[in-house]
């Protein structure tokens, strides 16, 4: 895992300005830097050594016949089946990195080289004949890349940090986004003129313009025609090799260890595979959220080399500020990413397995079946749901006055509604609404199931702008790689395309998963009830509300029980970005 920085400019870039940007990267790859100049055109990488820790791995990277210059963040983990194939076609490679294997891989196929490979990335391939720059990022989102261009300079980071400064300032559509979300949707940025480059999406740059494609998407349809018994035995297969090949590493990996099903299904698959397995986990002294519990039954079961992490009150205080300080953008997520990566990083890994990815695939939120109540409620008509709005407790259903399916959905995951968003930032609530319709998309769904086009949403919504983006910044925070086999493009190309019902086996979440694992993890957690992965956070914000700068009528409401925690939390996060 690294950091990338680009500049294409009119002008002569200044080198020293140039460091001094790519050294704010210096956290994602503390292992070495480089730097290449050629005529207006500048890439920078900060290095963590996964793969061929030798300096034949080092970054910039030209290839062979000094044509092309690569600079690239991730992990390609079926990269030796490409170079094989790039050898049987003459190739010859100086270094066991995947890199080298991007850079062949693109002067041989050119952008179809995105197609080939499975993994996470941002990338940028630099043509030095015609100056022409190739951008791309991976089919999910995993990696992120951003980028600035006013057709005189072409800027592009692995975080926005480097390209702020070409910023006007903070962009009022992306604060209120925020707050409705709680996180900005790509591809706007929390900042003006800045923005994500999409996932699964290819471009050129040249002569001032970006010129970007789509090469991926998720594919629901058509369903796969098989028994239950063949779809099982089908995903197995496709979790262990997800699992094996997302080990691959030449650096010190583990794995994160909730005590939930999705990272016990990791880390016992992975225990298949690596001996003195290294497992992570935090834990609590409020015995009622402590799964200490179900972690020790993986970890007796498999003798994992394990690490504990307690995190109490005055750890969370202490680390606050290291926390926001290390946010790119808003999110009212991620304190358990910043935690556990810190505990990772501590016990002196460089790449950890996450279980990002397995709710959304398998079908695991209360979304999944909270959707099908709001379905109902079209039945209802709208004077009656506008008044039920009214009410403290269904103030969410506002969303339910615009008639799009992804606002259904988005009346269960929001933060705050419309009104309280008028509210709050004192503007006008027909002024709210229309920022929100104008930057959330409507997703072509009309074949999909209900669940399906949950299942859509969370992972193009919640995954995508929250999830991914908390588990890039936070694991870099600490200099760490997490990887996340859920999101393997064989596996997520199978199970997206399994009926809906065959995940829901006598109406339970994940019953597809369950099953796949039960072989393997204990049966303890397999029949337990789902815990969302929760910090004692709402005591600890409450004890210490003095501590945060936050209006006094919304802290009072707050500890009157007159406000959500996740709302004043939102707002001090927002509050962090003027």
């Amino acid at each position: 895992m690294c950091g990338i920085l680009g500049k294409v400019s009119n002008s002569k870039i200044d080198k020293y300005n140039f460091n001094n940007d790519l050294s704010l990267l210096n956290h994602r790859g503390p292992d070495s830097h480089g730097t290449f100049f050629y005529d207006n055109i500048a890439l920078g990488h900060t290095r963590l050594s996964i793969i061929d820790l030798s300096e034949c791995g080092h970054q910039p990277m030209e290839d062979q016949n000094d044509n092309y210059v690569i600079i690239y963040n991730g992990e390609i983990y079926n990269f030796k089946s490409i170079r094989d194939e790039l050898i049987s076609k003459g190739y010859s490679f100086k270094s066991k990195s995947d890199t080298e294997v991007i850079l062949n891989g693109y002067i041989e196929f050119k952008e179809k080289i995105v197609n080939k490979l499975e993994g996470m990335f941002s990338l940028c391939i630099l043509n030095k004949r015609n100056h022409e720059v190739f951008l791309a990022r991976d089919r999910m989102g995993i990696k992120p890349l951003y980028y600035y261009n006013d057709g005189k300079s072409f800027a592009f980071s692995s975080e926005i940090r480097p390209l702020k400064k070409y910023s006007s300032g903070v962009n009022a559509e992306a604060k209120i986004l925020f707050l409705a979300l709680g996180s900005v949707p790509e591809p706007l940025t929390i900042y003006n003129d800045i923005y994500s480059f999409p996932k699964g999406h290819f471009g050129f740059f040249k002569n001032g313009n970006l010129k970007i494609s789509k090469y991926a998407q998720e594919k629901y349809l058509p369903k796969i025609k098989s028994d239950y018994q063949n779809i099982v035995f089908n995903t197995k297969n496709y979790l262990h090799k997800s699992i094996k090949n997302h080990l691959i590493s030449d650096a010190p990996i583990g794995t994160f260890l909730s005590g939930g099903l999705d990272s016990s299904a990791i880390t016992c698959i992975a225990a298949q595979y690596k001996k003195d397995l290294v497992t992570l986990s935090l834990d609590f002294n409020e015995r009622n959220l402590s799964e200490r519990y179900y972690q020790d039954l993986i970890v007796k079961k498999y003798n994992t080399s394990h690490n504990r992490i307690i995190i109490d009150e005055k750890k969370f205080i202490d680390n606050i500020q290291n926390f926001v300080s290390s946010m790119d953008q808003p999110t009212v997520d991620g304190l358990n990413s910043y935690f556990v990566s810190l505990a990772a990083s501590e016990s002196g890994l460089k790449a950890v397995l996450s279980g990002v990815g397995g709710d959304e695939i398998f079908y695991g939120y209360s979304t999944f079946k909270n959707t099908k109540k709001i379905e109902m409620l079209k039945y209802i008509p709208d004077y009656i749901i506008k008044m039920l709005s009214r009410r403290k407790k269904l103030k969410k259903l506002e969303y339910l006055e615009i008639k799009k399916d992804i606002f259904k959905y988005l009346s269960l995951r929001t933060v705050f509604t419309p009104s309280e968003i008028a509210q709050n930032l004192n503007c006008d609530l027909e002024y709210v609404k229309s920022i929100i319709v104008k930057n959330i998309n409507e997703y072509k769904t009309n074949q999909l199931s209900l669940d399906d086009k949950t299942s859509l949403f969370e992972l193009d919504m919640y995954m995508k702008n929250q999830l991914l983006r908390d588990t890039d910044v936070f694991g870099m925070a600490h200099s760490l790689e997490i990887r996340v086999p859920f999101l393997d493009k064989e596996l997520v190309e199978y199970v997206l395309r399994i009926d809906p019902q065959l995940k829901f086996k006598n109406n339970i979440n994940k019953s597809l998963l369950a099953d796949s694992v039960k072989d393997l993890v204990p049966s303890e957690i397999i029949n337990r009830k789902k815990m969302g992965f929760e910090l004692p956070f709402r005591y600890w914000f409450k004890n210490n509300i003095n501590q945060f700068s936050i209006d006094e009528k919304i802290k009072n409401d707050f500890l009157n029980n007159k406000i959500h925690w996740s709302k004043v939390w939102a707002l001090f996060i927002s509050n962090n970005f003027k």
